[in-house]
């Protein structure tokens, strides 16, 4: 009799091969690197071949490994029609996006619901997080598509929109301390950081940083309390925010772009990328 393969063990399998390292795949299944590790090789011995090539940094299937991640999809996609067809649901299909916190928190949301509704039979997975994390998780083919904020032309696109910057502090605040500007900033590699140190730096303005925080709308709040400045996206003011000009000794800052990225891989995903595309026209 044939060994009988472990659905469990499949499904990891599928994860890592498509993200090609187990640092992101354990971020996808909510697990840890060691037992994502431990089920490869409970597969591996499954098997009695290695399925992975394993690099420095990346994995890379083998060919037994490729025949059999072909193989698993199909496994794990007749499993999923059998239950959703006996129980009225047949999932014919996942569509994997991936948005920044703003754009997932409302921008975004009554279209893909709208999609959804309309194309009961397509599962969305949507993962919201910084730009740089979600289009390496892109590059890696962890996701479909993906909208991410990014500077003019670095990443080539079919879909961009113009995302200018300006300065803001709070309505309130009619007082900046000449001594040192306090900064309101995202964490390192956070999109606008080193945007505002480098100008203020050309203008040979005292900064310190006075508040991190990996939220757009923490940011947000903490401007509009006073607690600092800060560079966003022109969109990103709300009624408790003033914007610092020129004449104010605060140097435009270059446009940066909002840019779609997708993965032409089906039909569906082409309708959805048209929607939310004339969505973001409307920003």
């Amino acid at each position: 009799m044939n060994t009988l393969l472990n659905f469990i063990l499949l499904k990891t399998f599928i994860t890592v091969a498509e993200t090609g390292n187990f640092t992101v795949a354990s971020q996808h299944l909510n697990s840890t690197q060691s037992t994502l590790s431990q089920q490869i090789q409970r597969l591996e011995a499954l098997v009695g071949q290695p399925l992975f090539i394993r690099g420095h940094r990346m994995l890379t299937l083998t060919e037994t490994g490729e025949v059999l991640f072909s193989y698993a999809k199909k496994i794990i996609a007749l499993n999923d029609m059998f239950f959703m067809k006996i129980t009225g649901n047949a999932v014919i299909q996942t569509l994997r996006l991936g948005f920044p916190e703003d754009f997932a928190s409302g921008q975004v949301t009554p279209t893909l619901a709208a999609f959804m509704h309309e194309h009961p039979n397509i599962r969305l997975e949507v993962t919201s997080g910084l730009s740089r994390q979600l289009y390496q998780h892109y590059q890696q083919g962890a996701l479909d598509l993906i909208i991410v904020k990014q500077r003019k032309g670095e990443f080539k696109s079919d879909y961009r929109w113009p995302e200018p910057l300006c300065w803001l502090t709070s309505a309130n605040n009619e007082y900046l301390n000449a001594d040192s500007l306090p900064l309101i900033v995202f964490p390192e590699n956070g999109l606008y950081r080193n945007d505002m140190f480098r100008l203020l730096d050309i203008e040979q303005r005292p900064w310190h940083i006075t508040y991190t925080c990996s939220s757009l709308a923490g940011i947000q709040s903490a401007i509009a309390d006073g607690l600092g400045i800060s560079l966003l996206p022109l969109r990103a003011k709300l009624p408790q925010h003033r914007i610092l000009t020129e004449q104010e000794g605060f140097p435009a800052a270059e446009e940066m772009e909002i840019a779609m990225h997708v993965h032409d891989s089906s039909d569906s995903i082409k309708v959805l990328a048209e929607r939310l595309a004339r969505q973001l026209e409307q920003l």
